[in-house]
């Protein structure tokens, strides 16, 4: 009995990509929730120094209060999560809004160094009078010497 070459089948070699885009594919779902994800403002103030001050914390809503030199005491514009606001009253409309849709929400208020305490007190005002409880102040650590 004799075998004929071409009738005998010769297994092709070939690789399975199967495991490795499974593989792949759990390492891009692990570094993408493993990572932490770092939300910076993109307005630039000078942030006051305080003792005990933890990093920026990100809340719901933050107003930002910015110093300008050439306004009038220092009152330069006002900013709700990165959204000019014209005066206090869009911003006690704005507030408000944000208060009847989520009254659990929390406000960071991020003041310049420069700004007049003043400032300060009547945004926090506004803010509590629209009905928020859960205000904070942004500052940062001092510098380690």
């Amino acid at each position: 009995m004799t075998f004929d070459k071409s009738e005998k089948k010769r297994p092709r070699p070939s690789l399975d990509m199967t495991p490795l885009i499974d593989v792949v594919f759990q390492l891009i779902l692990f570094f993408m929730l493993s990572s932490t994800f770092v939300v910076q403002s993109s307005i630039n103030i000078e942030t006051a120094e305080a003792k005990g001050a933890v990093a920026f914390e990100q809340k719901d809503i933050s107003i930002t209060l910015v110093y300008d030199e050439n306004a009038p005491e220092g009152r330069g514009p006002l900013y709700v999560n990165e959204v000019r606001v014209k005066d206090m009253g869009e911003l006690t409309q704005v507030l408000s809004e944000a208060h009847a849709e989520r009254p659990e929400t929390q406000v960071l208020v991020r003041p310049d160094k420069r700004i007049p305490s003043a400032r300060l007190i009547e945004v926090l005002g506004i803010a509590n009078s629209v009905g928020f409880q859960r205000c904070g102040i942004a500052a940062r650590p001092p510098a380690e010497e």
